[in-house]
């Protein structure tokens, strides 16, 4: 056989190999990514958001639809956990007993609130029958469901979590027909910790009169009144400077819970309890005070006022 004749026979079987690998690794490759999209894709389904971690200081402003009720629902908001790889991760499960909440009466839906009172109105100023929970989150810019009893009446709240899970916004109900708030709509917000320090005038600690009905020549003047708080427990310091107890102070602690909080002390002798709400806006904070033993718990026909302490003079 020629050598030209010999070259047509073996080149063809030297290409046929090739054309036979091109072929072939274009399917090859084909079937590697779709492995790898499909992969990819499966992966993406499973995965869920993460269940914020929310537990801190909240305040909820309920806005009655009826009676023009508005209600300050103070809580240090708690959430289980539970162990992932080891770890300690939120499971979304909300709750607060009675001694996480408070009900604050307010006057305006938002900020400055104006506190007048103490119990909400389903009454009860602090109450074993308080509570929060049960709730549910399962994920940031989610639904986020729970459970409010205000001394003893239960409330259903449904709404939204934010994508930062900073606040709330839905409604809620009354399960009875008890107290004289049937629902309406509900807002939530993370606060930050209590500070400031404040000034005014307060009936005397052991003076059990409501202090809009102190004379002026009775009042003492409170500067400063210093406010910290730690591990949610709020350290209260009344300097004494005017006044039938001049030269005085006054040093409560107690348990915060949101915006309020319930501080006790003891004053000449005789142990002293006050009802406190904190609000804050721009530089300009508030501290309302209000004695647990003011006559006004006891007759419905005395108006519940609390003490108002502005901001201390600089």
């Amino acid at each position: 056989m020629s050598s030209s004749a010999l070259a047509r026979f073996i080149k063809p079987r030297l290409i046929l190999p090739k054309l036979i690998q091109s072929k072939l690794t274009a399917p090859v490759a084909l079937l590697f990514v779709c492995a790898s999209l499909l992969s990819c894709g499966n992966k993406s389904s499973i995965t869920a958001s993460p269940i914020p971690g929310i537990a801190g200081a909240w305040e909820f402003v309920a806005v009655s639809n009826n009676n023009g009720y508005v209600t300050g629902i103070e809580v240090a908001l708690q959430e289980g956990q539970v162990l992932v790889n080891g770890f300690p991760q939120p499971n979304g499960q909300l709750s607060a007993n009675s001694t996480q909440i408070d009900f604050v009466s307010l006057t305006n839906v938002s900020q400055p609130y104006n506190a007048t009172g103490f119990g909400g109105p389903c009454g009860a100023t602090a109450s074993a029958n308080n509570s929060f929970g049960p709730g549910t989150v399962i994920a940031p810019d989610a639904p986020m469901n729970f459970t409010f009893t205000a001394n003893g009446i239960v409330f259903n709240a449904t709404g939204t979590l934010s994508g930062d899970g900073q606040s709330f916004v839905g409604t809620y109900a009354q399960s009875g027909t008890v107290c004289a708030d049937s629902g309406g709509t509900i807002t939530g917000t993370t606060v930050p910790k209590l500070t400031g320090t404040f000034a005014g005038k307060m009936c005397p600690p052991t003076n059990n009169t409501n202090n809009v009905s102190c004379s002026s020549s009775s009042l003492d003047t409170v500067n400063p009144a210093s406010v910290s708080e730690s591990s949610g427990t709020l350290a209260l310091t009344l300097t004494i400077t005017a006044g039938p107890d001049a030269g005085a102070n006054l040093t409560l602690h107690g348990p915060v819970s949101g915006n309020s909080y319930t501080v006790t002390g003891t004053f000449a002798g005789q142990l002293v309890t006050y009802y406190g709400y904190y609000e804050i806006v721009g530089s300009s904070p508030t501290l309302y005070m209000l004695n647990a033993v003011d006559p006004c718990f006891t007759n419905t026909s005395t108006a519940c006022t609390p003490i108002k302490l502005g901001p201390a003079p600089q």
